[in-house]
């Protein structure tokens, strides 16, 4: 379902009400959070209200870039660090998360994909790229069931290079399989701004499009969530689709 709303603010609201939800009706709790400017706010209401159950949460990583040290500066780590798991004070046994500077990033997709079998996504909170990505999985690419090593498109570098305080050169991402993402329990994707209106038509208006974002549309555990300026070519008024 598509579920647009007047503001960011209000999808921001929403996110915090699903995290929160979700994380008090599962016993064994496991979110898989998109990094980024698009939930940021969202993170920070939910982490302004949760309470102790914040100890039974589990953290499973969605994406990072080949290359680049965790604690730098545009790194998704860091920016999920900033922005959810320093203000929930998470323990560092919570956050299972890829390396990307491991020297064997075979085994970090192993790794992550034997965590994922034991503990099941219960919750994942995606965004959008401008090239309609999910995580790291870019348009072209199959769709996986596993975690991958992935040749980083174009648009993905250039879009990219808002996270780093300087140029940054990133060729490769190591990110979770669509599949994966799908067979968690509970997806939200959340669309906020008028720079992503063009992708969000080609995602709902142009089934030729074979983007991967397209491939989550049509489950019943999967909502769009856009506030009025990402929606603005699908629809004028708030409302359910």
């Amino acid at each position: 379902m598509i579920k647009i709303f007047e503001s960011a603010e209000e999808v921001a609201n929403k996110i915090a009400e699903e995290m929160n939800h979700n994380l008090m009706k599962d016993e064994n709790p496991v979110f898989c959070l998109a990094s980024g400017s698009t939930p940021q706010k969202g993170y920070q209401k939910f982490a302004e209200n949760v309470d102790n159950e914040k100890k039974k949460l589990k953290i499973v990583s969605l994406d990072e870039w080949v290359g680049i040290d965790r604690d730098s500066e545009g790194s998704c780590y860091q920016m999920l660090n900033n922005d959810l798991f320093s203000l929930l004070q998470l323990d560092e046994e919570q956050i299972h998360f890829f390396n990307g500077t491991s020297q064997d990033l075979q085994e970090q997709c192993r790794r992550i994909d034997r965590f994922i079998e034991e503990y099941p996504i219960t919750f994942s909170l995606m965004g959008v790229g401008m090239n309609g990505h999910i995580g790291l999985n870019e348009p072209g690419y199959p769709v996986l069931n596993h975690s991958s090593i992935v040749k980083l498109s174009e648009t993905t570098k250039t879009v990219a290079q808002k996270y780093f305080n300087q140029p940054t050169h990133l060729e490769e991402g190591i990110t979770l399989g669509l599949q994966q993402i799908i067979n968690s329990k509970r997806v939200i994707v959340v669309i906020t701004g008028e720079h992503k209106a063009d992708i969000v038509k080609e995602i709902f208006a142009n089934q030729e499009a074979n983007l991967p974002a397209q491939e989550l549309l049509g489950y019943d555990h999967i909502d769009f969530y856009l506030d009025m300026d990402a929606a603005k070519y699908i629809s004028r008024s708030p409302n359910n689709v």
